[in-house]
């Protein structure tokens, strides 16, 4: 490689960080950005969180998103193990030594699966600060006498 060329080798899966290697993902394979994705990814939970917040949502089943997340979280830790014993596996595989863009978009999936960890675990975390942080008011009144805390379906505007 010459000193004026903008070509970088390609990096070795998983020595980037998990962030760094999920957004190397998010290239196709001519390297422009998957502006979709990116938008898909990171735009649209963005504002949406931010529509959350300016309309001053309150969630009163908590307990059942950090069930979600948590489960989520599972199913996605034991799809990592999976995606990681095919990697292993593949390495000494005759078959795939021949196909040289599989084991790259196995390293890619198992970047992005990794992430998806990630954010399911920041999910509940967030979830549990958010619990931990609001205020617990029970009003018992007349038409509410088991004094359920919100409205039935889970959500006060």
């Amino acid at each position: 490689m010459d000193q004026g060329s903008d070509e970088r080798p390609p990096r070795p899966a998983g020595r980037g960080g998990v962030v760094v290697d999920h957004l190397a993902t998010l290239r196709g394979s001519r390297g422009g950005l998957l502006w979709r994705q990116i938008i898909a990814q990171f735009v649209v939970p963005i504002l949406s969180a931010g529509t959350v917040v300016v309309l001053q949502f309150r969630v009163t089943i908590i307990g059942d998103l950090i069930a979600g997340f948590a489960v989520l979280a599972g199913f996605l830790f034991g799809l990592v193990i999976f995606v990681f014993q095919l990697r292993l596996g593949m390495s000494s595989d005759p078959r795939v030594q021949s196909k040289l863009a599989l084991p790259r978009l196995v390293d890619e999936l198992f970047s992005n699966v990794l992430y998806a960890v990630g954010v399911a675990f920041f999910l509940i975390l967030l979830t549990v600060l958010a619990a931990a942080t609001e205020p617990h008011s029970v009003i018992v009144t007349p038409q509410n006498p088991a004094g359920v805390k919100g409205d039935p379906i889970g959500l006060d505007p």
